[in-house]
């Protein structure tokens, strides 16, 4: 009984599946506001992995660095995390891993951790810059 069970919810979910559109791909130049969500992911994306590194390596200052800028910038990142699950998924959240891997985004860094010194002892002021402002940098992109 419980395998038919498991075999009915595989086929509803396989049929479920092959009803639903291709997910989209690569990036939507036609569509400023997703464009520039994506671009933004990208940021926030490569900061992550930095300051997971860095909170790796044991580099307290930069990984309080990174928490503190996530707590400044949280409100960009949940609207993009927002318009990109809407966007790809369907749906309202999906985790961030889910939308990196949409984005075709590296799920690593492609140094060692032992390699990033330097990194990790520039990224507190490196997140200070205006560039690292993303409220500022969305809008940036929206204009272009």
């Amino acid at each position: 009984m419980r395998r038919a069970a498991v075999a009915i919810g595989a086929v509803l979910a396989l049929t479920v599946h092959a009803q639903e559109r291709p997910m989209p791909s690569g990036y939507e130049v036609d569509n400023p506001r997703i464009l520039a969500q994506q671009l933004l992911w990208g940021v926030v994306h490569g900061v992550r992995l930095l300051g997971l590194a860095c909170q790796r390596r044991g580099d307290g200052t930069a990984a309080q660095a990174y928490v503190d800028w996530l707590d400044r910038q949280w409100p960009r990142i949940r609207a993009a995390e927002r318009d990109l699950s809407r966007h790809y998924f369907k749906r309202e959240q999906v985790p961030m891993e889910a939308i990196d891997g949409a984005l075709k985004l590296k799920p690593a860094l492609e140094r060692p951790d032992a390699d990033l010194g330097p990194a990790c002892a520039s990224l507190p002021d490196t997140l200070a810059t205006p560039r690292y402002d993303l409220e500022r940098y969305y809008q940036e992109k929206l204009k272009q």
